[in-house]
């Protein structure tokens, strides 16, 4: 045990850094679990962020149907590679917990478009990692009354 509280940087770095011992002498990779706290970083110290190989988001998203079945697997650092690349999973009531690859999220997002000519939607492309992902935008638009106004943003 440590003379430390509970919690504390020097106790967390330590169990972090036997983890990283026993995983490098026995060839057994080791899955750390952290949170995330409401400013969207991991909770804790940021020592152990510095020590491990990868660091990856799992996030909750909804789907174009209202369901929330969606996650999206956000990888944020990577030693041994890219660290920009985006899985997008789903769990399906039939797949009993299990997360399901989605082989085509562009589709996925795409699924509920109706018409292509419709006002305030727009097809747009965003590329996560190295794949390009079509996702639908829409805006809230109202017919103008009298002479257009001038919006300004600041931020």
């Amino acid at each position: 045990l440590l003379p430390s509280h509970p919690g504390g940087i020097t106790q967390v770095r330590e169990v972090a850094a036997t983890f990283l011992r026993l995983s490098k002498g026995t060839g057994v990779p080791i899955l750390l679990v952290g949170h995330v706290t409401k400013g969207g970083d991991v909770a804790g110290p940021k020592a152990v962020e510095h020590m491990v190989d990868a660091v990856l988001y799992l996030e909750h998203a909804s789907a174009a149907d209202g369901s929330d079945s969606l996650r999206f697997l956000r990888l944020a650092k990577n030693r041994f590679g890219p660290a920009d690349e985006v899985g997008v999973y789903e769990m399906p009531p039939r797949a009993s917990g299990r997360l399901v690859p989605v082989s085509d999220p562009s589709g996925l997002f795409l699924s509920s478009r109706v018409d292509d000519d419709v006002a305030g939607c727009a097809a747009a492309t965003d590329v996560r990692g190295s794949r390009p992902v079509m996702a639908e935008v829409q805006a809230l638009v109202a017919p103008g009354e009298g002479r257009g106004r001038s919006l300004t943003c600041n931020g």
